[in-house]
Formats: C-alpha cells, sequence, structure tokens
C-alpha cells in the first residue's frame, strides 16, 4: 500500500507540476585563486544574484594581502562578479581565507586554488567552517573528496533530486541493483558539477531546468508503463538512466553558476 501511494504522490506531482519544477536555489559561490608568482594571485569571486541583487557574502584575505590593480566588477549569467589582482607577502601557504557573512547565508562556496606549478586545493566552505587554510600540497583525495560531498549535499537539499531518487526506489527492485543505480546518479551528479566548475563545460541553465523536469516526467511515466506490465528502460537498465540523468540533475546547473564566465 505504501508503494502504491507513493507511487501515486509522485505520479501526479511529475504529472501536474514537473513543468513548473527547477534546479533549486540553493547556488553556491565561487573563489578562485590562481597563483602568478609566489607572492601574486588572481581572483575571481563570483557570488550567487538575482537581477541587481547579490548575496551579502565577500572574500575576506589575510591582511599581508593587498590589490594591485583596479578590481573589476561586472553582473553575468545571475552572479555578481569580481576580478581582481593581489600581492600577498609571504604568499598564502599557511594563511587563512574567509568567507565574512556566510554563516547568515544557506549557501556555500566552493574555493578553488591552482598554484603556479599546476597543482590545486579545492575546498567547500560552509556556515559552520566558513574559513580554511591554504595548503602546501593538497592530495587528489582530498579534491575528489570535496566534489563527492558537494555533490552528495545538493541532492539531499534538491526537491528535483529527491524527486527522481524516490521513482527510482519505487522502480528499482533489489539491494544491490538499488545501490549501483543510486551510486551511478551521485557520481554522474558530482562529475558534472567538477567539470562545470572548473570550466569545462557550459550549458545555458534553464535548458538544464527543463530536463530535470522532463526527467521526472521520463520516470513517473515508466512508473506507469511498469504497472501496466510494460516495463520500460529504467526497469532494464536504472543505473544507465541513473546516469544519464545525474549528469545534468544540477551538476551542470550548479557548476554553472560557477563557470559562466564572459
Amino acid at each position: 500500500m505504501t508503494r502504491r501511494l507513493l507511487t501515486l504522490a509522485l505520479t501526479l506531482f511529475a504529472l501536474g507540476l514537473a513543468p513548473s519544477v527547477t534546479a533549486h536555489e540553493v547556488r553556491p559561490g565561487y573563489l578562485e585563486i590562481r597563483e602568478a608568482d609566489a607572492e601574486t594571485f588572481h581572483v575571481l569571486w563570483k557570488v550567487p544574484a538575482r537581477e541587481d541583487m547579490r548575496l551579502a557574502i565577500h572574500a575576506r584575505f589575510p591582511e599581508s594581502c593587498r590589490p594591485v590593480a583596479e578590481v573589476t566588477r561586472f553582473m553575468a549569467a545571475d552572479s555578481y562578479n569580481e576580478r581582481s589582482t593581489l600581492a600577498c607577502a609571504g604568499g598564502l601557504t599557511g594563511r587563512t581565507i574567509t568567507i565574512d557573512g556566510l554563516v547568515a547565508t544557506l549557501t556555500d562556496v566552493l574555493v578553488r586554488l591552482e598554484r603556479e606549478d599546476g597543482s590545486t586545493q579545492v575546498v567547500r566552505l560552509t556556515a559552520s567552517t566558513p574559513s580554511f587554510v591554504v595548503e602546501a600540497a593538497p592530495s587528489w583525495l582530498q579534491v575528489a573528496t570535496t566534489y563527492l560531498n558537494l555533490g552528495v549535499e545538493h541532492i539531499l537539499f534538491g526537491i528535483d533530486h529527491l524527486l527522481f531518487v524516490l521513482a527510482l526506489l519505487i522502480l528499482v527492485r533489489g539491494g544491490q541493483r538499488l545501490v549501483a543505480t543510486v551510486t551511478a546518479f551521485t557520481a554522474a551528479h558530482s562529475l558534472t558539477l567538477g567539470v562545470a566548475t572548473l570550466g569545462f563545460v557550459q550549458v545555458p541553465q534553464r535548458p538544464v531546468e527543463a530536463v530535470i523536469a522532463l526527467s521526472i516526467l521520463f520516470v513517473a511515466t515508466e512508473i506507469v508503463h511498469g504497472r501496466q506490465g510494460r516495463p520500460g528502460l529504467t526497469e532494464r537498465w536504472p543505473w544507465l538512466v541513473a546516469f544519464v540523468f545525474g549528469l545534468l540533475h544540477h551538476g551542470l546547473g550548479v557548476g554553472n553558476s560557477a563557470a559562466d564566465l564572459p
């Protein structure tokens, strides 16, 4: 009975409201720091915004840092942007960078620091941890863990993702198949979040949101067909469907807020 009620609720929601479903609005800020030399850094600071309203969060660097060129400010694709060049006496290793105002928001900030030798440090700052210490040589595991945690958290706090996963729970039978399916969805979500944040992929946000809504409608239709004795693609290859839609389920939606450079 519970499974039938969940099926009915999901189907009615998807058929009636899916066209209006958009990716959730808790978009991350993005701070990119590129080392030009031991004491000079190029900075890109992107803050989620709507029209001329932006979140009241600000990147605070150590007192040893000072701007050496005029700060460029501009609005682009639902974000407020700042570009600057900082001279930091003694460099940034071992120093603390803080996002002021983050404790009063529901968002987080993804920070990417790229050194002159090509190595990177990636961290996620939240209301509970609004600052971090610049490391000398972060491991690849630390970078991968940051992206994975960010992907999982955005799935858990997005109604669109939860509806899609709920549909998978209804459709997929067997614990092993279910684990493989949810893992495929999470991996795809984290993968596109990473590549979009790094600027390798750019997709306009509105089409992505439309595809997310259509994915919910698709799996709801699959549920109906399955109850009619016509199992569809999702029941036969659930991990494939989960991975394909996971690539768009806000991995690109979130990532584009950080990667849509003019």
